[in-house]
């Protein structure tokens, strides 16, 4: 299993630099541009939802991606007291301000996990590989 690991700041964030560095790392792995694009815009959600909805700043957020044979794994880690996701059944009307992110993650991704730990919260995304 291929691993990379990425502690985030602010600035990374707003350059985007570590979209760059995903997409690089799943280019080694030959993951194919569809699923690049999945998973590197559900990664953004992810990491936007922490920023917005919680008290947690860009440098609490650990992101750590592993790609072995049959799927991709993204793991975000902060330090945000842990809130539970819900699962959205229907794509929130354009009106909506919150939620199509949490629905893209849903719909795009083969699973979403969402848990407390010790230091905060955990969310775990995975993909299978095509």
């Amino acid at each position: 299993m291929n691993s990379l690991q990425l502690n985030l700041s602010q600035q990374v964030i707003e350059q985007q630099q570590f979209c760059i560095e995903l997409d690089q790392f799943m280019l080694n792995n030959a993951i194919n541009e569809r699923q690049r694009f999945k998973v590197i815009t559900c990664t953004l959600e992810g990491v936007n939802n922490i920023l917005q909805h919680t008290q947690c700043d860009a440098a609490n957020i650990t992101l750590l991606m592993h790609c072995n044979a049959d799927r991709i794994i993204v793991d975000l880690l902060d330090t945000a007291t842990y809130q539970p996701l819900p699962t959205p059944t229907d794509c929130p009307d354009k009106n909506t301000e919150n939620g199509r992110g949490l629905w893209i993650m849903y719909n795009w991704m083969d699973q979403v996990l969402n848990q407390p730990t010790v230091l905060g919260s955990h969310l775990r995304m995975s993909l299978l590989r095509h």
